[in-house]
């Protein structure tokens, strides 16, 4: 598994961003080897956004990059905001143990 960290700097309308990034969602959540993902806004910044993306293999990730309908789904968002994607493999994952 690989994990696609991006943080988004929005310059336009967070609403509209959030939308347009929906839809982005929407799209991506259908291509193969996606896992999961989630989009975060910060607390003490209103137009900073991180998006944590789980994918099988990075491969799965470029391929689905490549796709026409990602790129058409991904364009309108650079109308709203700046990303740094960066790639990333988990070195440790750890949930609640529940006490």
């Amino acid at each position: 598994m690989i994990v696609l960290v991006n943080v988004f700097h929005v310059h336009g309308s967070p609403a509209e961003f959030e939308r347009e990034f929906a839809n982005v969602s929407e799209c991506m959540s259908t291509q193969p080897g996606f896992l999961h993902h989630r989009l975060l806004r910060a607390q003490d910044a209103d137009t900073s956004y991180v998006n944590v993306a789980e994918w099988q293999d990075e491969q799965s990730l470029r391929d689905a990059l490549a796709r026409p309908e990602v790129i058409e789904r991904l364009r309108p968002l650079a109308a709203f905001a700046t990303a740094r994607p960066t790639v990333c493999r988990p070195v440790l994952d750890r949930s609640s143990l529940g006490v």
